[in-house]
């Protein structure tokens, strides 16, 4: 059965004129969508420019267009941002006029501001943070610092303290030290008692703020033996019946001091065998005078009467 739109009489609706030559313009330059808004070549196009070096010079130019445009956008954006930069560099209104310290000890706020007085007045955007970072560092009793820009023109520091740990006593000098044996130069005097380890007849010890006093070539093997102790005894929730009074480091090693009682511990391994033992030994039979309980060797107590007495 034929469809009545192909019978012989039947009237077809017609293309306007203007619509066909639209239709053959653009056959003619070779320009057809390709559905995502964008115009493509056809190959009836590209057969003419291989023929015609007028379309083919006009198609170079057409491809060349966005990338142009694009490099002269990225290159004009370069330039804005590095011409706003280098003005920036010289801008009054970024020169640091506030320093805000956050969470900074009460002992570390003048070293560290006498530190950051030298960025008063520089450009924000110039300033070294690694370089001023460091110089706060360099105060003993720093363990760590860090330095953030605040726009347009502050600064805030943090200060991580070293926390005093040990007073080490010698013949003529005194360092107070914290847990990894750096000397501080800065102590609260408010702050509970310290531990306290002396050397035998005062022996000298000669060092620095922000050394290391474990470094000193006599004493520093000892002073990490004691430095274990003390570590233990903080840990040991009263394992001694008795209290010590401080800790001495003498020919024997480290030797714990209480009242009317020595107790010659040499190092910190096996600790809680060696305290043990003398435990049971107090527990059994407590010394009735000054004595010393050489505790070096666990099954094998000695105990001596003491010459003189303790501090």
């Amino acid at each position: 059965m034929v469809k009545a739109q192909f019978r012989r009489g039947h009237a077809t609706p017609r293309r306007s004129r203007r619509a066909g030559s639209s239709r053959r313009r653009r056959h003619r330059l070779g320009a057809t969508s390709s559905g995502s808004g964008f115009k493509i070549m056809s190959p009836q196009f590209m057969r003419r420019v291989k023929n015609r070096p007028a379309l083919r010079r006009r198609g170079y130019l057409h491809a060349m267009i966005r990338p142009l445009v694009v490099a002269g956008v990225v290159a004009a954006l370069l330039y804005g941002a590095q011409y706003g930069y280098q003005q920036a560099l010289t801008s009054p209104a970024l020169s640091i006029q506030s320093v805000r310290l956050h969470q900074v000890p009460n002992m570390l706020i003048e070293p560290v501001r006498a530190r950051l007085q030298p960025a008063y007045g520089q450009n924000l955007l110039a300033l070294n943070l690694v370089a001023l970072r460091e110089s706060i560092e360099e105060l003993p009793a720093v363990r760590s610092a860090a330095v953030r820009r605040v726009l347009p023109s502050g600064l805030v520091v943090s200060v991580a303290a070293r926390e005093p740990k040990v007073r080490v006593v010698g013949e003529r000098t005194s360092y107070v030290i914290d847990g990894q044996s750096v000397v501080l130069d800065t102590f609260d005097r408010r702050r509970s008692r310290l531990p306290e380890i002396r050397l035998l007849d005062g022996g000298t010890l000669q060092s620095e703020p922000g050394q290391r006093l474990t470094q000193d070539p006599v004493h520093g093997g000892g002073l990490v033996a004691a430095l274990a102790v003390v570590d233990w005894l903080a840990q040991s929730d009263g394992a001694l019946p008795k209290t010590v009074n401080h800790v001495r480091i003498d020919d024997t090693g480290v030797v714990l001091v209480a009242a009317r009682l020595e107790i010659i511990v040499g190092d910190a391994r096996n600790m809680d065998s060696k305290i043990a033992a003398v435990r049971s030994l107090l527990h059994a039979s407590p010394p009735t005078e000054p004595s010393t309980i050489d505790a070096r060797y666990t099954d094998m107590l000695v105990v001596r009467a003491l010459l003189r007495e303790t501090e």
